[in-house]
């Protein structure tokens, strides 16, 4: 769940006209377009940066965004303007909503996680907002069915070179694919996951995970890195709401699934912790780390 930190940093949302990152050479270019959800008539806006260079032989290596409309910019800020190689071949795909801010917060509650429990849902920013569950599959089914056949109809993509971030119910997502659809993509980037989201419920699925990769393993050059926030700042909630959200977050945290998931066969693995950082600042910083790590490169 994003907290209230997250607007004190000033996050910019991209928008739906073409925008450029200025380079030396030339522009990389964004285009964005609204895509519906086939399963659920839903409606998504998918942001998509053309690299300004010539694809590599093998297509484009790409990074695909959760929360799009606020990682876009951060991603694009991060490459800079004249980027060194390699990152200026990088393709990056943002998955985002048709609105003009940065954050669905109430879409993405419904998209990232799994059916929830009433009494297991943490309370509303406003207190009286209905917030809805259960959609994570709908949403990988999406991402996977449409918004990827959708970039690679505009990009010549290298398959072998995918990366998969998301932050906080975004992290748990990511966590969630790996575990479940691990082929899909080549890197997970999960940052601040939350693991505590009803009940801790991922951790039924990275047993499941666990116990297939004991034999097996994982597919071929699978890497996930793990980052956390070492600064925690609470919502000003009534005092009941905040002893039961307080409640809701006990638990393992991305520290712990980190150190269990490096038993894991095959699996390059990362952990960061960010001690000065809370859940909202770390944002841009995990998306850079990102950036590095979809590379080879783990966190400094």
């Amino acid at each position: 769940m994003l907290l209230a930190a997250l607007s004190g940093f000033g996050v910019q949302s991209a928008r739906a006209q073409t925008v450029t990152a200025e380079t030396t050479r030339e522009a990389r270019q964004v285009e964005s377009f609204d895509l519906r959800a086939d399963r659920t008539g839903l409606d998504y806006r998918v942001f998509v940066v053309r690299p300004a260079e010539p694809p590599p032989p093998g297509g484009y290596p790409v990074i695909y965004l959760l929360d799009g409309n606020a990682t876009v910019p951060m991603m694009e800020t991060v490459i800079g303007r004249n980027p060194p190689e390699p990152y200026g071949s990088v393709a990056v795909v943002g998955i985002g909503y048709p609105i003009d801010g940065p954050f669905d917060i109430l879409r993405r509650y419904r998209d990232l996680t799994p059916q929830t429990p009433p009494e297991l849902i943490p309370p509303s920013r406003d207190g009286t907002s209905v917030i809805e569950t259960g959609g994570r599959d709908d949403f990988l089914a999406f991402l996977e069915t449409q918004v990827i056949p959708a970039v690679e109809e505009r990009l010549p993509i290298d398959r072998r070179h995918r990366t998969l971030f998301g932050h906080s119910l975004g992290g748990l997502f990511s966590l969630y694919v790996l575990y479940t659809r691990g082929e899909l993509f080549q890197t997970y980037v999960a940052a601040d996951p939350a693991i505590w989201w009803g009940g801790q419920a991922i951790l039924r699925e990275q047993a499941a995970f666990l116990e297939r990769s004991k034999g097996e393993g994982v597919p071929a050059g699978t890497a996930l890195l793990i980052e956390t926030s070492g600064k925690l700042v609470e919502r000003p909630l009534p005092p009941a709401d905040a002893e039961r959200l307080k409640r809701l977050r006990s638990g393992q945290t991305g520290r712990e699934v980190a150190a269990t998931l490096a038993a894991v066969p095959g699996l390059r693995i990362a952990f960061h912790n960010f001690v000065e950082e809370s859940h909202g600042s770390m944002l841009p910083l995990a998306v850079a780390d990102a950036l590095r790590f979809a590379f080879g490169r783990n966190p400094d």
